[in-house]
């Protein structure tokens, strides 16, 4: 499939699946891990890697940086210097990207804070989920409430204009109270984004074997609903822009590199597990460690056969509408049939509107999702899928 697309420019994802402690809710590709030459020597991996992907993608400009994990802040300051400059050394990085670093609160110190900045970091999203400390240790996190008002402060003191906050609600024993609490912290700080997000019970977690066992009690749907609405209240109110159901942001920090997650832009993924949307094609580092290793001392990409995903075009057409439909503002049809010259109704049925009325709606020619569809939006985007 071709990408019809008005620029070269593509996100550059790189994957840290290292933590200092797995949180019991948690079922990301993560590892717990205290070696700091095991560290080191990802990085070197990482490294090659970077080398080895500029080599098939020469002509893109990379304009969206993202550091995910996993905690990257865990690595020692010089290594994720060296990340940087591997990357710089290699892709053409426009002057005015957006390279975004996640960080847990406890790992943060004035010395990483300016070797991020000093190597081009100009985004740092922390992962604070809470500032009341019991939900914090029921949660599993490796920081206090004192360690994320630090961090965020810090990350401030130290140049960071563009901060994001991670929340969390829809935790067993989190009262209404307890949340609403949490959130006015959040927007008291005044970071420049907040993400919003509800937990999920995934199978494999230790939160879902006590669910299992019958020793914990999910949220009900009803209160998880309530806590959005909530925050949502707030956060608009605090001149914070709805711009995606899980984020807000103040005018002008809305999270670049993930708009191109939801505005079916390309993007690749470097590290195990990393996906990649590029020419046309989705595919995915192994998510073995040692596997990854091996294939990067060898000097081949990390890929293996199966994990080249086969989408035909109406797959692909599903997920740009449910990409599409996370956005507030929704999507434009006209951008749809661009990308895949197609037209949008004759590809989804026009009573759709009228089965779904009341949850999406048309403003000209932008569909988007209304207030209650927000609520059930897994089920609105099935019917495009």
């Amino acid at each position: 499939m071709t990408i019809t697309s008005s620029d070269n420019n593509i996100g550059l994802y790189i994957h840290i699946p290292f933590c200092l402690k797995k949180c019991r809710y948690c079922d990301f590709l993560s590892f717990e891990c205290h070696d700091e030459t095991a560290l080191h020597q990802y990085t070197d991996a990482l490294l090659r890697e970077i080398d080895t992907r500029y080599e098939e993608w020469p002509y893109r400009v990379v304009d969206t940086i993202y550091i995910g994990g996993g905690t990257p802040s865990i690595l020692h300051a010089e290594d994720m210097r060296r990340i940087m400059k591997g990357i710089m050394s290699n892709f053409t990085v426009a002057e005015d990207s957006e390279i975004t670093i996640e960080a847990n609160p406890a790992t943060l110190d004035d010395r990483k804070l300016e070797t991020y900045l000093e190597s081009g970091i100009n985004r740092i999203s922390i992962g604070t989920q809470s500032f009341d400390n019991s939900i914090l240790n029921l949660l599993g996190r490796v920081h206090d409430k004192n360690d994320a008002l630090s961090a965020i402060r810090m990350a401030k003191k130290a140049g960071f204009r563009n901060v994001n906050v991670d929340m969390m609600f829809g935790i067993p024993g989190q009262t209404l109270k307890m949340w609403r609490d949490s959130l006015r912290q959040c927007v008291f700080l005044r970071p420049e984004h907040i993400s919003l997000y509800s937990l999920q019970i995934e199978e494999g977690t230790q939160f879902h074997r006590l669910v299992e066992n019958g020793t914990m009690e999910p949220t009900t749907e009803r209160v998880d609903r309530i806590m959005y609405h909530d925050a949502i209240d707030m956060i608009e109110n605090a001149g914070y822009h709805h711009y995606e159901i899980s984020n807000g942001a103040l005018p002008g920090s809305e999270s670049r590199h993930n708009l191109k997650y939801w505005s079916y832009k390309e993007y690749l993924g470097l590290g195990p597990g990393a996906s990649s949307f590029i020419g046309g094609h989705r595919f995915k580092n192994t998510s073995s460690v040692l596997e990854y290793l091996k294939f990067i001392k060898a000097g081949l990409p990390p890929v293996k056969p199966e994990d080249v995903e086969q989408y035909t075009q109406r797959d692909e057409m599903g997920i740009f509408v449910f990409t599409g439909l996370r956005k507030t503002d929704g999507f434009d049809i006209r951008d749809f049939e661009a990308t895949f010259n197609r037209e949008f109704f004759d590809v989804y049925d026009p009573m759709i509107i009228t089965k779904l009325r009341g949850l999406i709606e048309m403003d000209g020619f932008v569909m988007k999702l209304t207030n209650k569809g927000i609520d059930v939006s897994n089920k609105v985007m099935a019917e495009f899928v």
